[in-house]
């Protein structure tokens, strides 16, 4: 079986201090490579300023959907939330990622029309694909170059606004609304750039920003600390709050619908191979779940047999086995044996009312 992650994560050094100069001088090789990445994201940035890179307008409206960390920040299920929210509004919209790790990445592709499905999770990755399941009548497109592709879908859909998946470093693509979200729990870790630390450009980058959005906000308490940091580099951007929240539980096998409720008082196994892996596993817990075990698979992980009989092995001790709507993309290419197994759905939910009408109003300048 591929080792799961119960070994060291990266994480331990994105998210840790300099403390104990034992600990620093051992990672100031790590310290030197971020400075050397820091030096080439500036220049990238000022050459992109200075019109030496061109930054290209699409033939519709743009919102991109990134985050200024590595991992995780919830970006996924903001870009779901906002394509249901505008075509409820009645606007044509696509949804455009780079479908990282999948085969079509660099050819490109459409995923779906909003009709039919095209390509398989192997070949769209696996964030598309599960975006195409929770949107039937959203076109999702993937491919490494964002322009071309975006170009051929206002071609073909006739689009009023494409939603850019993780695109805030890709600065190649011009945009009206730019929302940079950020963890609450986890803010900007030890401060360091990549490989030092989690953050891909210095927050000073943070002044391309439209809005601000703080992911998994009930859960942490140092948004003051984290605000305040903020503050230093956008005094006056717009800045708003969410959580996320418990929708439907899905069979695996037979793709019954169950209310979340379904868990409460179950004997579970939560595993997700997710970037935040802790807070799925929180959720599940808060619905009232036994969860006598947890199991955490890196990011992107591609599941094999060996894993589903890694899970058949524990089937007699629990009730079911929980996980991700992402995961669950991957497991459901694999023949399950009929264990229990079922994916737990969630939405992005903003705290304040006012978000999508604020998207909706810089759309619109």
């Amino acid at each position: 079986m591929k080792k799961v992650l119960q070994k060291k994560r990266w994480e331990e050094y994105f998210f840790q201090g300099d403390d104990g100069w034992i600990r620093g001088i051992l990672l100031l090789p790590l310290l030197a490579c971020s400075w050397i990445y820091g030096a080439v994201v500036r220049l990238r940035v000022t050459l992109y300023r200075g019109g030496f890179f061109k930054m290209r307008q699409l033939p519709c409206k743009v919102i991109s959907v990134g985050n200024i960390t590595m991992g995780g920040a919830g970006k996924t299920p903001l870009v779901a939330a906002l394509a249901k929210e505008l075509r409820q509004r009645g606007l044509r919209v696509a949804i455009l990622s780079r479908g990282y790790k999948g085969t079509s990445e660099q050819t490109g592709g459409i995923v779906s029309d909003g009709q039919r499905r095209y390509l398989t999770p192997a070949e769209a990755g696996d964030e598309p694909s599960m975006l195409a399941n929770q949107l039937p009548e959203v076109p999702v497109i993937v491919g490494k170059k964002r322009y071309a592709m975006g170009v051929k879908a206002c071609e073909r859909f006739a689009l009023d606004v494409i939603i850019l998946d993780d695109g805030f470093q890709h600065l190649g693509v011009k945009r009206e609304v730019d929302i940079v979200l950020i963890d609450a729990r986890r803010s900007f870790g030890n401060g360091h750039l990549f490989p030092r630390g989690p953050l891909r450009e210095p927050l000073a980058s943070l002044r391309r920003a439209s809005l601000i959005v703080l992911t998994k906000a009930e859960a942490s308490g140092s948004q003051e600390k984290i605000k305040k940091q903020l503050r230093r580099y956008v005094p006056a951007l717009p800045l708003y709050h969410s959580h996320y929240k418990a929708v439907l539980l899905r069979d695996a096998t037979s793709g019954a619908l169950l209310t979340p409720d379904w868990l409460r008082g179950k004997k579970l196994i939560a595993f997700a191979g997710i970037a935040d892996p802790e807070y799925f596993f929180s959720l599940v817990k808060r619905l009232g779940a036994d969860v006598v075990k947890t199991i955490s698979f890196p990011d992107h992980y591609d599941y094999g047999r060996d894993d589903i009989a890694m899970l058949c092995a524990h089937g007699k001790t629990v009730d079911a086995f929980v996980t991700t709507e992402k995961d669950l993309v991957k497991l459901q290419q694999l023949p399950l044996n009929d264990i229990p197994l079922y994916s737990l759905g969630i939405e992005h939910e903003v705290m304040e009312k006012d978000f999508y009408q604020k998207v909706v109003s810089l759309l619109s300048r």
